[in-house]
């Protein structure tokens, strides 16, 4: 079941849906060492390091698959959390999304959370400052994985508002896809996993390019109006 905390009483008029990794927090570092470690523990050898930045955008078992670990599911269900969570630390958040995220909430945005980690991870990888913001947080368990809508609709669904009156930051081709097919605003992060090029190819209607642009602004493009392919400043 999705986590669902209301902190106003009033209806929203929009909703504000993110990404984790990679929109609100910088886990590559994080990542790239809890695959390398399980990676080189199933080989016996040193990862190649060109492999693993191509690799570490990928969902974790097919990135590991990648790497060479033939196991790779069990690998991935008995060990990515206790490597994930010895890497930790080296995690940071983007302060200005969040900022620009307390302030859509001032606009009277609702805000939402869809992410493919599991809800046992969010204990240690969703900031306490983020945790306080946001309305619903969808993780992997709560509905079927990106490209599929059902995690951007399920979010919708609990703030009770409309895909129409919604948007969805996201910063892989999958996010993008999810959200287009939900019919909600999509919104990509040129800071996150893919880069701009990438999620500008992938059809997003807006291309962020820095993390202080999430914010009020982009709701003048909810709901059918005019946007352009990029926000740039």
């Amino acid at each position: 079941m999705c986590r669902l905390v209301r902190h106003r009483n009033y209806t929203y008029e929009y909703a504000a849906l993110f990404d984790l990794d990679g929109v609100i927090i910088d886990s590559r570092s994080a990542t790239k060492d809890a695959l390398r470690a399980l990676a080189s523990g199933w080989l016996g050898a040193v990862v190649d390091p060109a492999t693993l930045d191509h690799c570490v955008a990928l969902p974790p078992v097919d990135a590991l698959v990648a790497l060479g670990v033939t196991d790779a599911r069990q690998v991935y269900r008995d060990q990515f959390d206790e490597a994930l969570s010895t890497a930790i630390g080296k995690v940071r958040v983007f302060d200005a999304v969040v900022a620009g995220m307390a302030a859509l909430a001032e606009r009277g945005a609702g805000l939402g959370i869809i992410t493919a980690q599991s809800r046992s991870r969010l204990a240690f990888l969703l900031p306490a400052s983020v945790a306080e913001l946001v309305d619903v947080v969808i993780a992997h368990e709560d509905a079927a994985p990106k490209p599929a809508p059902d995690g951007v609709l399920a979010a919708c669904t609990n703030l009770g508002v409309g895909p129409e009156r919604a948007f969805f930051v996201g910063d892989t081709p999958t996010d993008v896809a999810a959200g287009r097919a939900a019919g909600v605003l999509t919104v990509g992060a040129g800071w996150g996993f893919t880069g701009t090029a990438v999620l500008h190819r992938a059809g997003a209607d807006i291309v962020l390019t820095q993390p202080d642009q999430v914010g009020p602004d982009i709701l003048a493009h909810v709901g059918g109006r005019p946007i352009s392919s990029y926000i740039t400043g």
